[in-house]
């Protein structure tokens, strides 16, 4: 269970302005001596700061994907694979898992926005599909 930062300022107070020992603090804070003991240790009074991820694709990769996905709405995994591999060689993970990594936390594209894409992209599909259709068309006018 964590616990707010002005707990953990209580104790360092309590226990290295007034001198009052840790399972004192603990009862007085409503907290366990654990924890307390735990604040002692590590030095942390703050949350702790969370690790810079970095992605494993250098940043002309990472472009060419957005530029790709900008490009077909409508994609498939193994379509962006090719290309990846076409493009790149086989220098970089082209797996499935590892391009929806990418795809969601490196460049913030998650199932819904690549959704509404592709719904957004279905009428000017349908109507470069008609246009080819129509030069063999031949009905009534």
């Amino acid at each position: 269970m964590g616990y707010s930062s002005d707990i953990r300022w209580r104790h360092i107070v309590l226990q290295y302005v007034y001198n009052i020992e840790i399972s004192v603090a603990a009862d007085v804070l409503g907290v366990s001596v654990r924890s307390l003991h735990l604040f002692k240790t590590t030095g942390y009074v703050d949350n702790k700061p969370k690790a810079e991820r970095s992605s494993k694709w250098p940043p002309e990769v990472q472009q060419f994907v957005q530029e790709y996905v900008k490009q077909h709405p409508c994609f498939y995994f193994q379509e962006l694979r090719e290309s990846l591999k076409e493009k790149f060689s086989t220098r970089y993970c082209c797996s499935d898992s590892h391009i929806c990594r990418v795809l969601r936390f490196d460049l913030g594209l998650s199932g819904k926005i690549l959704t509404k894409r592709a719904w957004g992209s279905i009428p000017k599909k349908h109507q470069e599909y008609v246009n080819r259709l129509l030069s063999f068309y031949n009905g009534p006018e």
